[in-house]
């Protein structure tokens, strides 16, 4: 910027020269130009830079640690004990009166239509009067003629193998006698003692508890090769949740030790509920196979919530252990 600057000044200044130098023409003369001046660039020297020197005004700040006044030394306060002045004067307990219990008797609404008596039509009685009859003067009783008995003698007719009486019209035969009966108590024996029966209830079939079980694999990973564990084991951990007066309760169950195939089976006898349970990896025998890992869950642990309820068996894994070198770290999910 410097230079053009001073470029434009000298170009300036050699216009003006030459405008103050010029001739002035007379009408009857034309004018004489001449050729324009030749621009000569001039050279100045190249501009040296000189690096600001920064000189600091302020000095650095200086550090004091401040000055804590110690605490104030209060006295120990006093305490003094409040003084209740009862303003109110203590209740006067009054025994309510209590009317006595009225019983509304329960109102029964029936169910049915009432019947409906209809009555019977009795005729009116009828008032017949009696027939007053002519008193009769009392009967007058003569007494009856009886001739005298007149005697006739009597015919002797031969006896009959059987005699025969006849029955006089005036002679009645005494009542025949009946003995006075004699009381003879009816003893009967009591009924044999029968022992009540007593209900026996049904007995249910027996019916064998189904057993849920967990089993799988667990294998060794070391590097390119893959071999199953003999003697790992594994651990179910269940929660039982809590509940009023109980904290909540952990329970753990390890399993037998794997076989030559890394296959473990263990049965859940005494779980209620198998979905609060996770499977997780608890140890491996081989020293060179010892880090569990997180595949399809061994460190975390897979729910038992995952699978349905009317499974037995549950399958879980397969779970890897591996050498030292690949040991990671387990997953907060």
């Amino acid at each position: 910027m410097a230079i053009t600057r001073a470029s434009f000044a000298i170009c300036l200044l050699l216009s003006l020269a030459t405008i103050a130098t010029a001739e002035y023409y007379t009408p009857s003369s034309p004018p004489v130009y001449k050729s324009p001046p030749v621009y000569t660039k001039p050279t100045l020297p190249p501009p040296v830079y000189t690096p600001p020197v920064y000189t600091p005004t302020l000095s650095p700040p200086v550090y004091t640690k401040p000055t804590i006044p110690p605490p104030p030394t209060l006295p120990p306060p006093v305490y003094t004990p409040p003084v209740y002045t009862p303003t109110l004067s203590p209740p006067v307990y009054t025994k309510p009166t209590i009317p006595p219990p009225v019983y509304t008797p329960p109102f029964y609404k029936p169910t049915l239509s009432p019947p409906v008596y209809t009555k019977p039509t009795i005729p009116p009685p009828v008032y017949t009067p009696p027939v007053y009859k002519p008193t009769l003067s009392p009967p007058v009783y003569t007494k009856p003629t009886i001739p005298p008995p007149v005697y006739t003698p009597p015919v002797y007719k031969p006896t009959p193998s059987h005699p025969v009486y006849k029955k006089s019209p005036s002679y009645s035969p005494p009542p025949p006698y009946v003995p006075k009966p004699t009381y003879t108590p009816s003893y009967s024996p009591p009924p044999p003692y029968v022992p009540k029966p007593t209900y026996a209830p049904p007995t249910k079939p027996y019916v064998p508890e189904i057993v849920k079980a967990v089993d799988g694999i667990i294998l060794c990973k070391n590097g390119y090769e893959t071999y199953p564990i003999l003697g790992a084991k594994i651990k179910i951990e269940c929660t039982e949740p809590a509940y009023y007066g109980k904290s909540e309760k952990v329970v753990v169950i390890y399993s037998n030790p794997t076989n030559y195939k890394g296959y473990f089976h263990v049965s859940l006898t005494n779980i209620k509920d198998i979905a609060q349970c996770r499977v997780k990896l608890y140890t491996s025998p081989i020293e060179t196979c010892k880090y569990p890992t997180n595949v399809n869950k061994g460190l975390t642990g897979v729910p038992l919530s995952l699978y349905g309820k009317n499974l037995n068996l549950l399958s879980v894994g397969p779970f890897y252990y591996t050498g030292p070198k690949a040991a990671p770290t387990p997953s907060k999910y």
